[in-house]
């Protein structure tokens, strides 16, 4: 299902919002650590100000020499505003080839959008085939929420997986 498909759907429906940091100051080794204890590939970095300033990722952590993280993280990360639509933020994460992107709100840090956020947004969409309503949920629905239909709900593919 193309992610025009969710006009409505903005980043700030689907963001991450405990959002973890590493200090630019931390050491690689530090950066690794959290990235290895959260189950992540990749941490926003902020200065002392907590204004982000780049962003570390498993990649750097693996590519590249430095003893601090400022040495080795990725300077002038790609970010989107919380009202950008899914499309856009669909967009970005395949043309820029990036598994995430920051939620800045008037510069700060608000959350983040991962490749598997959106994922999880397709997964958990399903559309009445009689009226249309969009329904989210991690479960079919039983009926449709606004005719009472059943049996008609299901997710916007055409075959169902597996199938």
């Amino acid at each position: 299902m193309p992610l025009d498909d969710f006009p409505k759907m903005r980043a700030k429906d689907v963001m991450t919002t405990r959002v973890i940091t590493v200090g630019e100051n931390q050491t690689r080794q530090q950066a690794a650590r959290l990235l290895t204890q959260h189950r992540i590939s990749g941490l926003p970095v902020v200065n002392d100000d907590q204004v982000v300033v780049g962003v570390v990722t498993e990649y750097d952590i693996i590519s590249k020499d430095g003893p601090k993280v400022r040495d080795i993280m990725t300077r002038g990360a790609i970010s989107v505003g919380e009202d950008t639509d899914l499309e856009e933020v669909g967009h970005l994460l395949v043309q820029k080839r990036i598994k995430r992107l920051l939620v800045l709100d008037e510069g700060k840090l608000v959350g983040i959008v991962s490749r598997s956020d959106l994922v999880k947004e397709i997964a958990q969409h399903w559309v009445c085939h009689v009226c249309g309503e969009v329904t989210h949920s991690e479960v079919q629905p039983e009926l449709c929420p606004r005719c009472g239909a059943t049996e008609t709900i299901a997710s916007t593919e055409s075959v169902p997986p597996g199938s």
